[in-house]
């Protein structure tokens, strides 16, 4: 893993949870409706830290905020897990697209989701190294073989691995600026009658 490449994203350990998404091969439309949004129906533009505050206080509630690059969209979830269900993915990448998703929160180190054709192809807990043993249940690519990861970089770590697996560099300044925003329902009530929902192999 570049040195480089990992120190330019030090300024995510400034986010306590989140999920970020970049998926082609569907419309931000599409997208926001296998999150299980309305795109008809958009809270208006927030940014990240609108959104927390929305958020802080009141029960819990899940909301989606969607940056267009051409032919890629990239999600993002403040404290929200959407991104990093299984079923989510597979529907996101299905007919020939991709999705690779990044997410974490106060008790989880980081937790790297890749999905292409409707299959999720890696699926593992960043922190845990591959060397001498995996962890149980991993489902971890060549790609992602390699040294124990520090862990006050576990973070930065799964953010490069997210640039190298999807040619995107996530920048800061998105949080700052105002982004259409979706109200989501509990991505686990969404899909509770999906057999395997939860798990890679569906």
């Amino acid at each position: 893993m570049p040195a480089d490449l990992v120190d330019r994203y030090s300024w995510v350990n400034g986010i306590e949870a989140w999920t970020i998404a970049v998926i082609s091969g569907r419309t931000l439309d599409e997208v926001v409706r296998i999150y299980g949004g309305d795109p008809m129906a958009p809270l208006g533009e927030l940014t990240f830290a609108e959104v927390d505050e929305r958020r802080a206080g009141g029960p819990v509630e899940f909301y989606l905020q969607l940056v267009s690059l051409g032919e890629v969209v990239v999600g993002i979830e403040n404290d929200g897990y959407s991104g990093s269900l299984p079923e989510i993915a597979r529907r996101c990448s299905s007919g020939g697209g991709q999705l690779f998703s990044v997410q974490w929160n106060v008790h989880a180190a980081g937790m790297v989701t890749q999905a292409v054709d409707g299959a999720v192809i890696a699926r593992f807990e960043s922190l845990f190294p591959v060397a001498p043993e995996p962890r149980g249940g991993d489902l971890r690519p060549e790609w992602a073989i390699g040294a124990t990861v520090d862990p006050d970089a576990a973070w930065q770590v799964c953010m490069a691995q997210l640039e190298l697996g999807t040619g995107v560099a996530v920048e800061q300044a998105w949080l700052d600026s105002p982004r259409p925003t979706y109200r989501l329902p509990d991505p686990y009530e969404l899909y509770r009658d999906v057999p395997g929902a939860e798990h890679t192999d569906g």
